[in-house]
């Protein structure tokens, strides 16, 4: 069976269940133009992401992620991890002497811009939980040229230019933090308190309030109920599975409903919550009354209850 590295180098790539059969010949950030053939969207994957190729079919591959999803994407949006030169390596392991660092897109939707002003042109468009090396802060105070120029509150970024080289380019340093690299997301183990871990988890999710509900979504352009899930857990360190599932070799385990705690998570069928604490939950919901990520309630008598959920409720899970 094929197998090859790739990398994601788009801020977004959506993976189907099955191959599309349209050409796609799209432009950066673009959605494709092709309709699935039997299958609908499984997924997305952001920027820095690595996959592998398990197969290909027509003008498109299937894909496994970091994370263990596997879907179809168009053969013209596969780039070879050797593409992106001599940084590639830094991806799964930390390079001391690198001048670069790894680091995670914390902003939901930040730029990358040709200047450290907001004048400047617009490179790309990232979305949180994206992956991008940036300058080390050790670089930002040495002596070159480069380094004196760079003003306050901006970070030197880079982009891989698909010929083995990188393109500079400039974010908001607070819409940046360092991250260990893919690998270290497998450990499934909190760096902080249990606490202030969930806390986390749970503004984390506040964050993509009100962002419209979309099947497959894991951006603040739109998300859906796993997704929110996921990229809660995602961006504060842990890999859970994607869909609303408890699935074996995951970090999440059952407990028992009525010890749920905030940052928990609670299912349904076909669905998943982040519990709140209270009776309370913040979801991506496809319901008419609201399609977008809301709070609602498991009590009776409160605003936003939800009878269908509460009678439908079928397990709580958490990392704990």
């Amino acid at each position: 069976m094929l197998r090859k590295p790739g990398i994601c180098q788009k801020p977004v790539i959506t993976l189907y269940e099955t191959p599309a059969y349209a050409a796609c010949g799209m432009a950066v950030g673009a959605e494709p133009t092709g309709v699935p053939e039997n299958g609908g969207v499984a997924d997305e994957i952001l920027f820095g992401w690595q996959y592998e190729v398990l197969e290909e079919k027509d003008s498109f591959y299937k894909i496994r992620t970091h994370y263990g999803y596997e879907g179809w994407i168009a053969a013209e949006e596969y780039v070879p991890m050797e593409s992106v030169g001599g940084a590639g390596v830094c991806y799964d392991a930390q390079n001391s002497g690198c001048a670069m660092q790894l680091f995670q897109v914390c902003q939901n939707i930040a730029d990358v811009l040709e200047a450290e002003r907001v004048q400047a042109r617009r490179i790309t468009t990232l979305y949180a939980g994206s992956l991008i090396w940036a300058e080390k802060d050790s670089a930002l105070g040495d002596s070159s040229a480069a380094a004196r120029l760079l003003q306050p509150g901006w970070r030197r970024v880079f982009l891989p230019d698909g010929m083995g080289g990188l393109r500079d380019g400039y974010m908001r340093s607070r819409f940046l933090e360092p991250c260990q690299g893919q690998e270290q997301w497998r450990k499934w183990a909190p760096q902080r308190p249990e606490e202030a871990f969930r806390e986390s988890i749970v503004q984390t999710a506040y964050s993509y309030l009100g962002t419209q509900y979309r099947w497959g979504g894991k951006t603040a352009c739109g998300i859906d109920c796993s997704g929110l899930a996921f990229m809660s857990y995602f961006r504060n360190g842990i890999l859970i599975w994607r869909d609303a599932a408890i699935k074996e070799g995951y970090p999440i385990h059952e407990i028992p409903i009525e010890q749920a705690k905030p940052g928990d998570l609670l299912f349904f069928p076909g669905h998943v919550a982040i519990y709140l604490g209270n009776g309370k939950i913040i979801h991506a919901t496809g319901h008419p009354e609201s399609s977008c990520v809301t709070f609602n309630s498991l009590r009776e008598g409160e605003p936003g209850y939800r009878e269908d959920l509460k009678n439908s409720m079928c397990a709580a899970g958490s990392i704990f």
